[in-house]
């Protein structure tokens, strides 16, 4: 019985995930995620904000263990018809957070950001920046081409990982559309 009632949850909550048209990876070990691409929240930044959203799903009690860090995130950017837009290379100055292991909760979801800029730019004329840190920064060409993030997500396994609790695994996310400059 309670299995039934979990699929069924987990069911309805899918459905209402995917209604906001950003889909989620496939389940690996119970978990799931996605990105999210927002414009920016800076009058004249041209940096998106991008987010990842994580869900528990594992069916047992307790909190899960992630070892995220933006470096395990393996992401591309490519227009409408899949040509890989290469990551800029020009002068780099920023900070990242030091990050310690996520505690997801037992059918929780958390959001948070993984985009911390330090690209140089050229304002007024590079309007749209995806800067995920000094290799995964994208300059995005305003001509049209529709452009979307996606990547994945790779953790591994460690000595000692609870077989349970820690997880680890590889999650494609799936492609996501990159606001245009406003």
């Amino acid at each position: 019985m309670k299995t039934a009632v979990f699929l069924v949850l987990f069911a309805v909550s899918a459905a209402a995930a995917s209604a906001d048209g950003v889909g989620w990876s496939p389940v690996v070990n119970g978990l799931r995620a996605r990105l999210v691409v927002l414009p920016p929240d800076k009058p004249g930044s041209p940096f998106c904000r991008v987010m990842i959203e994580m869900e528990n799903v594992r069916d047992a009690m307790g909190q899960m263990k992630i070892r995220f860090a933006p470096g395990r995130l393996e992401l591309r950017v490519t227009d409408k018809a899949g040509r890989e837009l290469r990551a800029s290379t020009g002068p780099y100055d920023g900070i990242a957070p030091l990050w310690e292991p996520t505690l997801l909760p037992y059918a929780g979801t958390i959001r948070f950001q993984v985009s911390f800029p330090g690209l140089g730019y050229r304002p007024n004329i590079d309007r749209t920046i995806v800067d995920i840190g000094p290799t995964g920064a994208w300059i995005i060409p305003q001509d049209g081409a529709g452009y979307g993030l996606s990547g994945r997500l790779v953790v591994e396994k460690k000595e000692g990982d609870h077989p349970i609790m820690d997880w680890s695994g590889s999650l494609d996310l799936p492609r996501v559309p990159i606001p245009t400059a406003r």
